[in-house]
């Protein structure tokens, strides 16, 4: 990942009507990562993204691309662009290689050698020859990028890139991004509404609800925040309210659901599987039968983007 931030926003504000759609969002990427750009639906993602493609104005802020603000240099900004907002657009009735040159006629410098490469990096040499009408809609979708990319932008912004993909369609797209931003070194914004894909894609994920940016987190520190540092585990004995006065815990570490017969334990994850074995032979000295032990999951991703966009707001989304 390179030091300065190839995408730059600063105090970005929309309002559209009566609506305040972005409240001084602020939101920095980089070279060589991919970024992903996640929130409910409705939160403000795509009119984001479509100011910073133009398709937009701003009412207030900045927003510089390589250090080129879109409003004072907007050809120079929007030259290290490439970009696929809902659907990418393409001629059904021509092959994917001849889209792909009709493309290249309108921007400089665009040879005939990088065209065959940016069709070997989105992989399909073996079908770039078929007319695009035949092709299905994840290759559509990596045409689309190799259309984006063929004038080597810093930037490539994705809106929603996934939707209507299978699980293949979605693992290829996926493939194609990471080695765009890890090999030839491009700052990749893909937004979604998915924290399970933006796992598998993304290095670090920027979270909006409601307009508002809640903030930028590497992968690393979003699934520290669903790791605890307790273990809970849950017992079914023939005596449950005996087997309570024979497991050495704290008394808020150990739970009896009188309804189920259930217990829960809450053990501290650095010495949990001596704690379990050691209350494993307290019960059998016992003579309590111990039937079934299991481990309960931690907090998953979701889970810890619902805490962060809340739901107090209208579910994260802009009113």
């Amino acid at each position: 990942m390179t030091d300065n931030a190839v995408l730059s926003i600063k105090g970005l504000n929309k309002t559209m009507g009566k609506k305040h759609i972005l409240h001084d969002i602020d939101m920095e990427c980089f070279g060589g990562e991919v970024f992903g750009f996640l929130g409910p639906n409705g939160a403000g993602k795509t009119t984001t993204i479509k100011i910073v493609v133009g398709l937009l104005q701003l009412d207030s802020g900045e927003i510089l691309i390589d250090g080129k603000n879109i409003i004072k240099d907007f050809e120079g900004a929007m030259s290290n662009v490439g970009g696929i907002v809902e659907n990418p657009e393409m001629y059904k009735y021509l092959t994917g290689m001849e889209n792909l040159r009709q493309y290249a006629r309108m921007r400089e410098g665009v040879t005939e050698e990088r065209i065959n490469e940016v069709v070997e990096l989105v992989k399909l040499s073996n079908r770039i020859n078929d007319k695009v009408s035949k092709y299905s809609l994840g290759m559509r979708q990596r045409l689309g990028v190799a259309q984006a990319i063929l004038h080597k932008p810093k930037l490539l912004i994705l809106d929603e890139p996934t939707n209507g993909l299978d699980p293949q369609g979605i693992k290829e797209l996926r493939d194609v991004l990471k080695e765009l931003a890890h090999k030839e070194n491009t700052c990749v914004v893909v937004s979604s509404h998915l924290m399970s894909e933006m796992e598998m894609m993304c290095d670090r994920v920027g979270i909006i609800a409601n307009g508002k940016m809640i903030g930028a987190y590497t992968m690393e520190e979003l699934i520290s925040q669903s790791d605890s540092s307790m273990a809970e585990y849950v017992l079914e004995v023939d005596e449950p309210e005996k087997a309570l006065e024979h497991i050495v815990l704290a008394d808020e570490g150990k739970k009896l659901d009188k309804e189920t017969g259930l217990i829960t334990l809450s053990i501290p994850v650095d010495i949990e599987k001596n704690k379990i074995a050691s209350i494993n032979k307290a019960l059998c000295m016992a003579d309590i039968k111990l039937y079934t032990v299991h481990r309960k999951e931690n907090k998953k991703l979701e889970d810890v983007f619902i805490e962060l966009t809340g739901d107090t707001e209208g579910d994260g989304q802009i009113g």
